[in-house]
């Protein structure tokens, strides 16, 4: 079985498992390996994003300006590559998406969402429960588990780069997402990981450019490419969404083109012993943080029955 294979801003293999192994999708490009697909399927609520130009023009200040990375150069420069800034809601009442924003929403217990894009003058996008949208983007498919088969999240990023021409997709998202919640106690840790990963992708380069150079030349729907990794192509149709049904699309009818990817049936996860430790960090202050919120109440109880007891002993 090959293992994980994460070049970053070259080519991830990565089933994203931990300790596990799994499918695993073929990502080429500048954010392979930095960021995946946001999981926008996991959520149920509300974001807005502005290109990190619109942010410095509007003053918002930007992630990778925190003045404590000053000593974490990797981090900061993963951080200066998000081409999308999260906006909080302090933000976007101070205007800072008047310019131009992707608003983008989904609530997992619905099961629906919409994706708004105001760009460059004008705004386009739609909102739609998951089944009519899947419906739309099969069509008449002959293929009666389609439908079962349809990636909210795949759609949406699919949606979102025909929208932006190419320039945004859910990987833009997942990294302004990651800028905006890496807090100054992660730095260290952040730091350690990326600099492991780069010394191991220096080793396994020749390999990936080997098997990117296969993957290109590749002319059927499967391809055994260096490294071991039996891969296999994905063709997914284009599509238009128009509003009907469950579906209420904003302007004209959204085109998407068609598109493929591909697959890699069993891979094993990509777990570098930095990012061990990182979780193992994190799972340890959500623990402390827990148990610090579980001992408050009773530390007020205390505390409120002492004050009884010494007003009891006053009136003595």
């Amino acid at each position: 079985m090959p293992e994980a294979l994460v070049i970053p801003g070259l080519v991830a293999i990565d089933p994203h498992r931990w300790e596990g192994r799994g499918q695993a999708e073929i990502v080429r490009g500048p954010l392979a390996g930095k960021a995946t697909r946001f999981e926008l399927s996991d959520t149920k609520d509300e974001r807005w994003l502005v290109p990190r130009e619109v942010a410095a023009r509007r003053g918002l200040r930007l992630p990778d300006q925190h003045p404590a990375l000053a000593e974490y150069p990797r981090l900061r420069a993963r951080l200066a590559e998000a081409a999308l800034v999260r906006v909080d809601e302090a933000g976007r009442r101070a205007g800072a998406t008047a310019d131009a924003a992707i608003g983008l929403g989904y609530h997992r217990g619905v099961g629906g969402g919409n994706l708004e894009v105001a760009l460059d003058g004008w705004t386009r996008g739609f909102s739609a429960e998951s089944a009519g949208l899947c419906r739309q983007v099969v069509g008449d498919s002959d293929d009666e588990d389609a439908a079962w088969s349809c990636s909210v999240n795949v759609v949406y990023d699919r949606v979102l780069r025909a929208l932006t021409d190419g320039r945004y997709s859910l990987y833009d998202v997942d990294l302004a997402e990651f800028a905006a919640r890496v807090a100054e106690p992660e730095f260290a840790a952040f730091e350690a990981e990326l600099a492991e990963i780069e010394a191991m992708a220096a080793e396994r380069l020749p390999l990936a450019e080997s098997l990117l150079a296969a993957l290109a030349a590749a002319t059927g729907d499967t391809a055994a490419l260096p490294g071991g990794y039996a891969a296999r192509r994905v063709e997914e149709p284009g599509f238009t969404l128009r509003s009907g049904g469950d579906v209420t699309v904003i302007g004209a009818p959204i085109a998407v083109p068609a598109s493929a990817r591909w697959f890699v049936a069993d891979v094993e996860g990509f777990t570098p012993p930095s990012r061990k430790a990182r979780r193992g960090q994190a799972i340890a202050r959500q623990q402390a943080a827990a148990r610090r919120s579980a001992t408050t109440p009773w530390l007020l109880a205390g505390g409120s029955l002492l004050a009884l007891v010494l007003a009891l002993a006053a009136r003595c």
